[in-house]
């Protein structure tokens, strides 16, 4: 008889240890502006602790959309977050700002061409290893600490954040994006196969499944009529030069590729192309203008 009661005892702290931690992971999502840790394990032991800045107004719902930033090259996260705070607040929506580290994200490889490929060795990883796989699971993370009821994410990146969105949207078999902006990244991956990866599709693991889906795409891509300096840390190879001599050439010879691949496959086409007058290569010029695009929609209408 003791037994069983020491038993009994034994499972109730354990439910009661379980509900407790449950209660905790629920809480971490809190109105304002705060942060949470997401534990990558990256698809094998390897395991990385990504901070993933948010700001929740306090009239939240599970129906308000999510919307992802995603941060340039310099990795200083909280500079490319705090200006869409006030954006979180005017249109109700959850923000959420992950910091890949260069520690764990080095160079442009890791983070922003997406991880597809081993910096050692060169060789292609599984795809729930790459980069870009981390943000669906961080949105799935979110949706479970807020009971939200969306099944799609928003996402907007500028300057490097471009960069990883637009190549996000074209590697990423998964596909749980309502709308995008891109804005002002500083060279693309075209939506060629007659160019190889990175500066076209060609000899990496994309396929026409994967164009569709691109061209397809809520994508608005987004330019500064002044981001025309070349920059020290713009690329200047010759392939990133063919692009266009600056960033707002650059993207607007990628909408125009792209609607030009649509016409001649007889695919769908939902790009956008906008320049923002009087804007440079600012996340801060940029934010008001992305925020309309993203958030005057649900992106469960």
């Amino acid at each position: 008889m003791y037994f069983f009661k020491y038993c009994f005892i034994i499972i109730l702290s354990g439910l009661y240890s379980f509900i407790l931690c449950i209660s905790s992971l629920a809480g971490e999502i809190k109105p304002g502006s705060r942060y949470f840790v997401y534990e990558d394990h990256n698809g094998h032991s390897e395991k990385r602790d990504i901070s993933v800045y948010y700001h929740c107004p306090t009239s939240f719902t599970k129906v308000d959309p999510i919307l992802i930033i995603m941060h340039g090259n310099s990795r200083k996260v909280l500079r490319f977050w705090r200006p869409w705070k006030p954006y979180a607040e005017q249109y109700n929506a959850l923000i959420l700002a992950p910091e890949f580290d260069k520690f764990d994200f080095p160079g442009s490889l890791s983070y922003h061409s997406g991880g597809i490929y081993d910096i050692g060795t060169g060789d292609e990883k599984p795809e729930k290893q790459w980069t870009f796989s981390i943000i669906e699971r961080i949105f799935d993370r979110a949706k479970f600490l807020t009971g939200s009821e969306q099944q799609k994410f928003l996402l907007y990146g500028h300057s490097a954040g471009g960069q990883f969105v637009h190549r996000f949207l074209t590697f990423n078999s998964g596909f749980k994006v309502a709308r995008a902006v891109a804005a002002n990244a500083g060279w693309y991956t075209l939506p060629l196969f007659t160019k190889d990866f990175p500066y076209g599709m060609g000899n990496s693991p994309a396929n026409i499944s994967n164009l569709k889906k691109l061209l397809a795409t809520d994508l608005t891509i987004l330019l500064g009529d002044r981001d025309t300096r070349q920059t020290k840390n713009l690329r200047q190879t010759r392939a990133a030069r063919d692009q266009g001599l600056h960033r707002l050439a650059r993207g607007k010879n990628y909408f125009r590729v792209g609607q030009e691949e649509a016409i001649k496959r007889n695919l769908q086409f939902n790009w956008k192309l906008k320049t923002v007058p009087g804007v440079g290569h600012s996340n801060e010029g940029m934010a008001s203008i992305a925020a309309s695009i993203l958030l005057n929609k649900n992106p469960s209408k």
